[in-house]
């Protein structure tokens, strides 16, 4: 999310030279036709470790946040190519550049607000996240499938029960960003017999998550 808000910031810098000519501003367009190049540079750099850093949690987001960021990429770099080609004489590669940052602000807006669309939705699906406190001690032995999606995270558990009791909880899947430390709260469920415990700290959403993915898996019991 840093290099995602950096890119923004770069770009927004880069766009305001055609603002700064656009209106007349002498000294501001000189500062940032200075800085333009240098900082594009930046911006194509970045964009590949945004990417990058970002690919493994594609799939915990929207299919518009990830074509609309990936399209933005794919501009940003064209825009590069044409901001060294307008070095060469020609009107038409000026009208392509001035085109392109025209269609990147379209982009990025779409790219900014589906991705503050979906945070929400995340927010409020943590937020009504209900975790009821279970235990295993009126079910039958047999290994128990649990699963939960609250958008940027999901997990699914295998819960075992042996003799009414929690006997083991093996985490097959956890899709996170930073929550990883969150899974050793199952040792915590494990030791006290409930899902009632302390969320790991750190990771208070991932565990909520895996703690409701176990919850799911102890209901899954209750109906056999």
């Amino acid at each position: 999310m840093i290099t995602g808000i950096i890119c923004v910031v770069c770009a927004a810098v880069l766009l305001m030279k055609a603002v700064s000519r656009r209106l007349h501003w002498e000294k501001a367009d000189k500062i940032l036709g200075k800085i333009h190049s240098p900082v594009g540079i930046i911006l194509v750099f970045l964009i590949g470790i945004h990417m990058a850093s970002t690919y493994r949690v594609w799939d915990t987001r929207s299919l518009l946040v990830v074509v609309s960021g990936i399209i933005a990429g794919i501009l940003f770099v064209m825009m590069a190519v044409t901001r060294l080609l307008h070095k060469l004489p020609g009107k038409f590669t000026a009208k392509l550049h001035r085109a392109g940052a025209l269609l990147i602000i379209v982009v990025l807006l779409i790219h900014i607000g589906s991705y503050y669309q979906d945070f929400l939705a995340y927010q409020k699906a943590i937020k009504n996240t209900h975790l009821s406190g279970m235990d295993a001690s009126e079910l039958p032995d047999g290994n128990y499938i649990g699963e939960y999606d609250a958008g940027y995270i999901s997990a699914k558990v295998n819960v075992e029960v042996r003799a009414g009791k929690i006997d083991n909880i093996t985490i097959l899947e956890h899709n996170n960003e930073r929550g990883g430390s969150a899974e050793q709260i199952i040792h915590q469920v494990t030791r006290s017999q409930t899902t009632k415990v302390d969320v790991v700290s750190g990771a208070t959403n991932s565990s909520k998550v895996i703690i409701k993915a176990v919850e799911k898996a102890l209901e899954e019991g209750q109906k056999r």
